[in-house]
C-alpha cells in the first residue's frame, strides 16, 4: 500500500486479530488505500499463533499473550495507531479496553458489553422501549432447585442459549419447565467448562408469510454508524432455519415487501441507539411477527459473510467501510446501497444429523450451475460433525449471485437435488485424562 503524495501517509489501524473472523488477506485487500495494519495477536491461541508468520509479512505484530491491557497498550502506542478495531464478538470488550487505554475511538467498554452479553443487551433494548421477549439468566453455578424455581415462573415455549455465544452454538428450543431442567442438567454434565445461559421466551412466527416466498420470517440489517449518525447499507433475507435454530443462508437485497422494510430499518436504528453505538458497522438480526419487527440480536461488527455477499451484489464493501470508520475516514453513507444482482451465501447440512460424514457427491455438478461463484467444502469424508455447534456445523457453503430471487430459489433446490451427503452416527472418542 502506498499513500497519495497529496494526502500524506496512510493512517494506521491496531487490529485485534482472531482466526474466526475475517481472513488476513481479505483485510489487507480492503485496507488498500485506507490504512496500514498493526496486528495484535494472542499467541496462546494455537490457531492465532499459526498465523503470525503470515501476519508479520502484512505489517507489524504485537503479541498480547500473557500481557495486561496496559502492557499491550504501551507496545501498541510505540507504533502510533490512529484507530483500534476488532470484528470478533469474543474480543470486543478487550478491544474496547485497549482503545480506552490508547485514547482511540472504538466501542466504549459499556457498549461492548451490551453488544456481547445477551442479558445486558436485552435489558438495554427493553429500557429503550423496544419489543423484547421475557428473559432470565441461568447462572453457571445454578443448582437443580434454582433452575426449577426459575422454570416454574417462566412463560414457555422458550429458547435457551449461552449468555455469550455466536453462530447458534448450543441454541435450543425448550417446551416446558421439565425440559429446561433436563436440558440444563445435560449441558452441565459435559466436560466443557460451565457457562451462564439466558432463557428467552420464544418469539412466535407470523400468521402470514412476511419473509417472502421460500424465505424465513427473519432478516438481518447491516448498519453503518458514523459519529452517531445511523445509515443502513442493506437488509438481507434468510432461508428457512435448520432445526433447532441453525442458519442455512442469506441473500441481499431482501425479498420482503417494501412497506415492511421501512419499519425494519426504524427498529434497527433504535436498537443501535439503545446500545450506545456511535462509530461502527453493526449486524442486527430481526424476526418478523404479527406485532411488528422484534430485535433478536445486535452484533457490534459486520455480519459473517455479509460483506462479501453485499459486495458481489452491489460493489459496496462493509469490511472496507469498517476499516474506514475505525481510522476516522469520512464514509457518509446515504442509505441502502443499490444492488443489480442478488448476492447469496448458503450453508448446506447433511439430510440427517449424522456425526461422521461418509461421502459428499455432486459438487462438480453444482459448481456448473449458473450463479455459483465459489463452493467451500468444510467437512469431507471421515470428518466429525456436531449439530450443537450451530451454523458452523455445515458440510459446505456456496456463494455467488443470481439475477433475481426466483433464480436463487431454483439454486437452493439444486443444493439438495444435485448434491448427496451421506453420513453415519458414531460415538465421539473418549479422551483419557493425564
Amino acid at each position: 500500500m502506498t499513500a497519495d503524495a497529496e494526502t500524506g501517509p496512510l493512517p494506521s489501524l491496531a487490529y485485534v486479530y482472531h482466526p474466526q473472523s475475517f481472513a488476513p488477506l481479505s483485510i489487507v485487500e480492503a485496507a488498500d488505500g485506507v490504512c496500514r495494519m498493526i496486528w495484535i495477536v494472542d499467541s496462546s491461541d494455537p490457531d492465532a499463533a499459526s498465523m503470525q508468520r503470515l501476519l508479520r509479512r502484512l505489517g507489524p505484530v504485537v503479541d498480547s499473550a500473557g500481557l495486561t491491557i496496559d502492557e499491550v497498550a504501551a507496545r501498541v502506542a510505540e507504533l502510533a495507531p490512529d484507530g483500534v478495531l476488532s470484528m470478533h464478538d469474543g474480543d470486543l470488550v478487550w478491544a474496547a479496553r485497549l482503545a480506552t487505554a490508547l485514547g482511540r475511538t472504538f466501542h466504549t467498554v459499556d457498549t461492548a458489553v451490551r453488544l456481547t452479553d445477551k442479558f445486558e443487551q436485552r435489558t438495554a433494548l427493553a429500557a429503550a422501549g423496544l419489543a423484547v421477549p421475557a428473559f432470565a439468566v441461568i447462572p453457571e453455578d445454578a443448582g437443580p432447585a434454582e433452575v426449577a424455581e426459575l422454570a416454574a415462573a417462566f412463560p414457555f415455549p422458550a429458547v435457551l442459549k449461552p449468555r455469550r455465544g455466536q453462530a447458534s452454538r448450543d441454541t435450543l428450543p425448550i417446551g416446558s419447565a421439565g425440559e429446561l431442567e433436563t436440558t440444563v442438567a445435560t449441558l452441565r454434565s459435559r466436560p466443557a467448562p460451565a457457562e451462564e445461559y439466558i432463557l428467552e421466551q420464544f418469539v412466535p412466527d407470523p400468521a402470514e408469510q412476511l419473509g417472502g416466498e421460500g424465505f424465513a420470517p427473519f432478516v438481518s440489517v447491516e448498519t453503518v454508524v458514523e459519529q452517531g449518525r445511523v445509515a443502513h447499507a442493506a437488509i438481507s433475507s434468510r432461508t428457512p432455519f435448520r432445526w433447532p435454530f441453525r442458519e442455512t443462508g442469506y441473500c441481499t437485497p431482501t425479498a420482503i415487501a417494501p412497506e415492511l422494510q421501512t419499519e425494519i430499518l426504524r427498529v434497527a436504528g433504535e436498537a443501535s441507539a439503545a446500545l450506545g453505538v456511535t462509530q461502527a458497522c453493526l449486524h442486527t438480526e430481526i424476526k418478523l411477527t404479527d406485532g411488528g419487527p422484534v430485535v433478536i440480536e445486535v452484533n457490534g461488527r459486520p455480519g459473517g459473510g455479509m460483506s462479501e455477499m453485499l459486495e458481489r451484489a452491489s460493489g459496496f464493501s462493509l469490511l472496507r467501510t469498517a476499516l474506514r470508520l475505525a481510522v476516522g475516514d469520512r464514509v457518509g453513507l446515504a442509505g441502502p446501497v443499490p444492488c443489480d444482482r442478488v448476492g447469496y451465501l448458503l450453508y448446506v447440512f447433511p439430510e440427517s444429523d449424522a456425526t461422521v460424514i461418509e461421502a459428499v457427491e455432486g459438487l462438480p455438478e453444482l459448481r456448473a450451475v449458473d450463479g455459483v461463484d465459489e463452493i467451500v467444502l468444510v467437512r469431507g469424508p471421515g470428518q466429525r460433525i456436531d449439530w450443537r455447534e450451530g451454523s458452523e456445523a455445515h458440510v459446505f457453503h456456496l456463494m455467488g449471485t443470481t439475477r433475481d430471487h426466483d433464480e436463487l430459489r431454483r439454486l437452493i433446490v439444486a443444493t439438495t437435488t444435485l448434491v448427496r451427503i451421506t453420513g453415519r452416527d458414531e460415538p465421539a472418542p473418549v479422551l483419557e485424562k493425564g
